[in-house]
């Protein structure tokens, strides 16, 4: 019985659960595209993003609270963990915030910006970045 309840409650939970991913274009020492996701459910945002450019490329892990500021509009403060591979390479603590805009009750089309700052470990590079979203999803 307990084997049914749980695959019932994933079951119900997947069904519930939201997605956003998106690609994006942005800046961070120089000019750097990339793409990334969030699996959303009670208001709690799991996912991470993957970027490159000329400068390098990385990826981080990142989690957040998904924030609802109107009609379409959600605002997520993310915290991440992930590595980059400027400088030698080296972790890297991912402090940042997006801002969504979904053009659709439902969801559908995303537009969004996102802005943070990478913070080396023990490595240099790092530093404030700044994205353009663009992708689709729903909350």
């Amino acid at each position: 019985m307990r084997t049914l309840v749980l695959s019932l409650s994933l079951l119900l939970g997947t069904a519930l659960a939201g997605s956003l991913g998106y690609g994006f274009v942005g800046f961070q020492g120089s000019l750097q595209g990339g793409g990334g996701g969030f699996g959303t459910f009670q208001g709690i945002a799991l996912g991470g993003e993957a970027w490159g450019g000329p400068l390098g490329s990385g990826g981080a892990f990142l989690v957040g609270l998904l924030l609802p500021q109107g009609e379409g509009a959600y605002l997520l403060p993310v915290l991440g963990l992930g590595g980059e591979s400027r400088a030698g390479g080296g972790f890297l603590l991912d402090l940042g915030v997006r801002a969504f805009l979904l053009l659709g009750r439902e969801g559908g089309w995303l537009l969004g910006l996102g802005a943070g700052y990478a913070l080396p470990l023990g490595f240099a590079g790092g530093g404030g970045y700044f994205r353009v979203l663009f992708g689709g999803g729903r909350p």
